[in-house]
């Protein structure tokens, strides 16, 4: 999710608007690809919200499809309630029958802006951030669903002024999937290549939990690289790599890091999954021994 520009003028002008006839738009603070974030005012309680619209949802082929997945998002949200997952408070539509999510309002930015030096950042920050997002998903896995789409731009660090404490969470639920029905196939292949798995990477059927493991790790390993584990031109070489090419080491890059974490980081990046952690706890719980003891 990126700032709004000048050239942003598909989006239609929503200030001002009442949404459910109890929240005022205020301003746009944000646009990517599926859709639009707005702050708004939830207006008996004077308190700032998000409300994020899907923009393409008319301009698609099957715009019912765009609504169900759209919808879909606000399901999987609603069923997790965490400190590092983003909460939904409520979904509604318009009078045009355009979806939208009533979200928290976070202050701060996405990890990839914490990253965007290109430098690599200091374990004693890189690691609590990861601790933070696994016990997110140990919430999200719990409620039966997968992410599918971890990575920088879905972390987004939140500044809690009452608690005066940096707060990582999750975000983006556009891409997640139930747990009892999370099939794909080589023809419906989601997910941004870099951070997918090899099962996910090629459409395998039956992606579990352990595909967010691997992205996490991913994202792990870029903070403390300032790489990816895998390189490519473009993103089938990308994924042609992810599939048949073990990660490069960590040491590679980080020759200072001690073992033990390297380690546990190239573990989450196993091609096998059945090698990788079993769990998001499993995976917060080893982090938290490193954290403590190096």
């Amino acid at each position: 999710m990126r700032r709004p520009q000048h050239s942003d003028t598909y989006l239609l002008d929503r200030a001002g608007e009442i949404l459910l006839g109890r929240y005022r738009i205020v301003e746009l603070i944000g646009v990517g690809g599926m859709g639009s974030i707005w702050e708004a005012e939830q207006l008996a309680l004077k308190r700032p919200v998000v409300v994020k619209f899907h923009e393409t949802w008319s301009k698609s082929a099957d715009h019912e499809q765009a609504i169900g997945r759209f919808v879909q998002e606000a399901e999987l949200l609603a069923a997790v309630h965490h400190r590092n997952v983003a909460e939904l408070f409520e979904v509604g539509r318009t009078d045009d029958g355009e979806p939208f999510l009533i979200m928290e309002r976070l202050y701060g930015h996405a990890l990839s802006h914490r990253m965007r030096d290109g430098r690599p950042m200091p374990l004693s920050e890189a690691l609590p951030i990861a601790i933070d997002i696994a016990a997110g998903l140990e919430a999200v896995h719990a409620a039966g669903v997968h992410h599918r789409d971890i990575k920088p731009e879905n972390i987004f660090l939140h500044r809690d002024e009452e608690m005066d404490e940096l707060v990582p969470k999750l975000l983006d639920f556009g891409l997640a999937g139930f747990a009892s029905s999370d099939e794909t196939d080589a023809e419906n292949t989601v997910g941004t290549p870099g951070y997918m798995p090899p099962e996910q990477a090629y459409g395998l059927r039956h992606i579990d939990h352990r595909a967010d493991i691997y992205a996490l790790g991913v994202t792990l390993y870029e903070m403390l690289a300032a790489a990816l584990p895998h390189d490519g031109e473009t993103n089938q070489e990308l994924i042609d790599a992810v599939v048949s090419v073990d990660a490069r080491p960590l040491k590679a890059h980080r020759g200072d890091l001690p073992d033990a974490v390297t380690e546990a980081i190239m573990r989450t990046l196993d091609r096998d999954k059945q090698r990788r952690p079993r769990d998001a706890r499993e995976l917060r719980r080893e982090l938290r021994a490193l954290l403590e003891h190096v």
